[in-house]
């Protein structure tokens, strides 16, 4: 298969799991996901390394075994970032089911309010948090089932189901916001915003151009956030490159996890970069010949280019949110990007933006204001999250409130 046929079988991916599915198929041997020895040490004897060929194979493995219980509705997943997180997922889609990824991290009093408002059916969690989840089931006034990840043959659903059609309209996962004001809102992502995560990402180029079949992506961020799930994920799936998930951020192991997982790229967040600073500098700092870059956001304008001096590689700032996904992120993947400004990128021409004031009127140039987007083109939604669950005013709110105003450059104008 040339090069180009590879490129466009992928492409065509409509679910994820379709995309694991294609790229298997292209590159059976090469690493798709690796855990080094310094985050999973316990719960394995050894780093964790599974080939395109070997997930696919658990996946339908896992797919069988879900269809027999006749699984319908949503399942939540208290999976950490574990391979049995992409398993059971990828699984799922497969049948049309969308997952819910919950941090087992969360007080057990907060637990209540994800299952209940998401309507789980199920929640597939690890063996050591059973117990405990048991226990939280029991205090609902909606009872959940409780499975171990290990178990789930054991359970019966309904009637058994099979792997249905793909559909790229179909919700794939709820994804819930943080809730600063009030309660976290789910945010319903379809087959398609992954898919567009994974497109947006293999299309860039500048500082950030992924080679097909040969990068490495290192990512401390959890698997219930969208950068983890849906942006890391899918830009290695899509492209044949292996995802290499710690479980979270440790400073003093993170360049021995580097080293060893022969990472290419890394992704971060907000204070990553300071930290890494303040440990002692060492002879073998520079990573220059194994880092191409690092993808995030938050670093300190303080810190950004002592950062790249010491360490050899740019960081390569981006915004986004998990309600505009990749329809509307911007990212500073050329130059000039303004290193130690907190800039990060020009809106590409895929993007319509406008910063608006408080009452949503659009500003003057060099005003500051609220930054809004969609996406170029006749669907303004495309790439974006199809909602939020049970919220249609918030769903209105962000999605079709008409700004205040008027603009004559047309690429700076939502309606």
């Amino acid at each position: 298969m040339t090069s180009d046929a590879m490129r466009e079988t992928l492409l065509c991916a409509q679910t994820p799991e379709q995309v694991l599915t294609n790229s298997a198929a292209i590159y059976p041997d090469h690493d798709a996901l690796y855990i080094p020895s310094s985050a999973c040490a316990h719960y394995s004897d050894a780093p964790i390394a599974l080939t395109y060929r070997m997930l696919k194979a658990a996946v339908d493995a896992q797919t069988d075994i879900w269809a027999a219980t006749g699984i319908t509705g949503r399942v939540a997943l208290v999976l950490e970032n574990r391979p049995a997180f992409f398993i059971h997922w990828l699984a799922l889609n497969a049948l049309g089911v969308s997952v819910i990824p919950l941090n087992h991290e969360m007080p057990d009093e907060e637990f209540p309010y994800y299952l209940e408002h998401s309507e789980a059916h199920a929640v597939v969690v690890l063996r050591e948090h059973y117990d405990r989840l048991i226990d939280i089931s029991r205090l609902m006034s909606t009872s959940v089932i409780v499975v171990a990840d290990d178990a789930v043959a054991e359970h019966a659903f309904g009637t058994a189901c099979s792997p249905i059609d793909a559909d790229p309209a179909r919700e794939c996962a709820l994804l819930y916001t943080s809730g600063s004001t009030g309660k976290p809102k789910a945010c319903v992502l379809s087959n398609d915003y992954f898919i567009q995560q994974g497109r947006w990402y293999r299309a860039l180029d500048g500082h950030i151009s992924l080679r097909e079949g040969q990068e490495r992506l290192l990512t401390p961020l959890p698997l219930s956030h969208m950068n983890a799930m849906s942006v890391s994920t899918m830009a290695m799936f899509m492209t044949g490159g292996c995802l290499i998930q710690l479980d979270r951020f440790h400073p003093t192991t993170w360049w021995q996890s580097v080293r060893e997982s022969q990472a290419t790229a890394l992704h971060y967040l907000g204070v990553l970069p300071a930290i890494l600073l303040a440990l002692p500098a060492c002879d073998s700092d520079d990573l220059s010949n194994q880092v191409r870059f690092g993808f995030g956001a938050g670093v300190n304008p303080a810190h950004h280019e002592r950062f790249e001096q010491r360490f050899g590689f740019p960081l390569i700032e981006a915004w986004a949110m998990t309600e505009c996904g990749a329809g509307g992120a911007i990212i500073a993947n050329r130059e000039p990007r303004h290193v130690g400004q907190c800039c990060f990128g020009k809106p590409g021409s895929d993007v319509e933006w406008q910063l608006v004031d408080e009452q949503k009127a659009i500003v003057p140039a060099g005003t500051p204001g609220e930054l809004r987007v969609r996406a170029h083109g006749t669907d303004p939604r495309k790439g974006y999250f199809s909602g939020y669950l049970k919220n249609p005013e918030a769903t209105a709110e962000i999605l079709f409130k008409k700004p205040r105003g008027d603009s004559r450059n047309m690429a700076r104008r939502l309606a």
